[in-house]
């Protein structure tokens, strides 16, 4: 039986059928198309058109600010970079956990790329369980835990039916003239047109990557700046379970 190839998506057909799988498969959509962005790929390899080959996808880019990639590395933060979206559809058992770890290793060979970051939103529920997204993938993956995000920041808006990011281009809105826009309508008695986004509280991750001396030491390196951060679960299905048992009991 044939086996699913991982590969990397360079021509614009094959970075398309990425997208187009993580617009139906990402609740964050596609995510960036614009500067670097590196696309990866797991599909089977038969003659069906990519789009229906596909399993699992992973997208690649530099870390959205200079703050946020300072506190994964510290003076070494240009050589951050992000999981920007990773997606899978139909994949046999423990095939996205070695995906991913495949995916590092090719990051992990540009000399430009010494810690790979992401996130795992806590508004996003898994399917298969119903329990918020908290990383489970990544740290199988062997992420180092960074800490929970405090949430509350405006990422985005919907306009006219569309979701927006705040930094478009070159182009960046404000939140004043967001604001007046909103302010314009109520005052015309018209419904407000803008709707602010703003982020929910998200764990952060990150691994090192690189040859194996230069990744052990950058990873030590980012042990030493995360240890005081430990995971701990939103959802603790046991532990709930044993409160209200003992409540149950104190009750009686």
């Amino acid at each position: 039986m044939a086996q699913i190839v991982f590969f990397q998506a360079n021509t614009p057909e094959e970075r398309t059928a990425i997208n187009t799988f993580l617009e139906r498969h990402n609740p964050r959509g596609r995510g960036s198309t614009k500067g670097f962005v590196a696309y990866y790929a797991a599909a089977w390899p038969d003659e069906r058109p990519l789009a229906d080959r596909l399993v699992a996808v992973a997208k690649f880019c530099p870390l959205h600010t200079p703050q946020a990639a300072r506190f994964f590395a510290g003076d070494d933060w240009r050589h951050v970079y992000c999981l920007q979206r990773l997606a899978a559809c139909r994949a046999p058992e423990n095939l996205l956990s070695r995906f991913l770890a495949w995916c590092l290793r090719q990051m992990g060979k540009d000399a430009r790329v010494h810690y790979v970051a992401t996130y795992a939103d806590t508004g996003t529920v898994d399917e298969r369980n119903g329990r918020p997204h908290d990383g489970g993938i990544y740290r199988a993956a062997g992420a180092v835990y960074c800490g929970l995000t405090k949430g509350n920041r405006v990422e985005g808006f919907v306009f006219q039916g569309k979701r927006r990011s705040l930094r478009n281009g070159p182009k960046t809105y404000t939140l004043s003239r967001l604001r007046r826009l909103n302010d314009r309508a109520r005052l015309l008695g018209k419904p407000e047109p803008v709707r602010l986004i703003r982020a929910r509280p998200m764990h952060r991750y990150c691994w090192a990557v690189g040859p194996p001396l230069k990744r052990a030491f950058r990873r030590r390196a980012l042990v030493q700046r995360m240890k005081q951060y430990r995971f701990e679960p939103v959802y603790q299905p046991r532990l709930l379970s044993r409160l209200r048992l003992a409540l149950a009991g104190g009750a009686r």
